[in-house]
């Protein structure tokens, strides 16, 4: 996969089990001369595939998203200081790509870069029920930034500036169909009963922060220590972020949602208890 004007940034695909998303998401990256695959295990053709597109593949047991984007950055040889990280559901529009290179151009300090995403569902974007921008920070310099597991997810950790992009990329998450998405989040659940246990007082301030990421995560400890998440989630989704403006996928997605928060409840409910199913 090379390109005489090529992206000067180095692509990681976190996979596993990903022989049907790998083509799109490979497609995605016309004039990126420097991609990876890092593999947790995977039993089908992902593999096989992404060393048919001449793309190196590299293995190491998935843990957590945290521990396995630090793993990258430091064992995979990658040719250019600066990383984009890309789950194989995903997909870099050109638009984004070029946002990137005139980003990159300007030898920027900031430590990483948050980038928006758009979710689809049922063939249609959730602009509304997918909480867009939703921003992640995907673009980063490798010697500038790390990542620390917390819940299902992972935090960034930096002295330096985070900047933003305006582009985003493109988040197919239920390619694998509900029953996946379903089984996945039940993982998710623990773990984030888990992290809601060992956080600490509530930083109030945060909730009126001007960051937004700042925001969101306030509310999440927030509503963690709140009664009836199900209903708290779905008038939230349907409420405040008018889930039913994405027709019935956004109206589905909010119900989801919601029964995701039930998971974690029943997850802390448990754990207080000093109980493990």
């Amino acid at each position: 996969m090379t390109s005489s004007s090529a992206h000067r940034v180095t692509i990681i695909i976190l996979a596993q089990d990903e022989e049907h998303n790998l083509p799109a998401c490979f497609d995605s990256l016309a004039g990126c001369d420097d991609v990876h695959i890092l593999d947790s295990g995977s039993a089908d053709r992902t593999v096989e595939i992404a060393r048919a597109r001449g793309i190196t593949v590299h293995h190491n047991a998935f843990r957590g998203f945290g521990q396995q984007r630090n793993w990258a950055i430091d064992n995979i040889p990658a040719k250019y200081d600066w990383q984009f990280h890309l789950d194989a559901d995903e997909r870099l529009t050109p638009a984004l790509l070029e946002e990137i290179s005139a980003t990159l151009a300007r030898n920027p300090r900031e430590g990483g870069y948050h980038v928006p995403r758009k979710l689809f569902f049922a063939g249609r974007w959730l602009r509304h029920a997918g909480q867009y921008p939703g921003y992640q920070v995907r673009l980063f310099h490798r010697g500038r930034l790390r990542f620390a597991d917390h819940g299902h997810g992972q935090r960034e950790e930096t002295t330096f500036p985070l900047g933003k992009l305006r582009e985003p990329l493109l988040h197919y998450g239920f390619s694998k169909g509900l029953d996946h998405w379903f089984a996945k989040h039940a993982v998710y659940a623990r773990r984030e009963a888990e992290e809601a246990l060992r956080d600490g007082a509530l930083p109030a301030p945060a909730l009126f922060s001007r960051d937004a990421t700042l925001r969101r995560r306030a509310l999440k400890r927030l509503t963690s220590r709140l009664p009836g998440r199900y209903f708290l989630r779905l008038l939230y989704m349907l409420l405040v972020k008018r889930a039913f403006l994405d027709g019935v996928p956004g109206i589905a997605y909010a119900h989801m949602l919601a029964a995701y928060e039930a998971m974690i409840d029943v997850h802390l409910r448990l754990l207080r208890h000093g109980l493990r199913p």
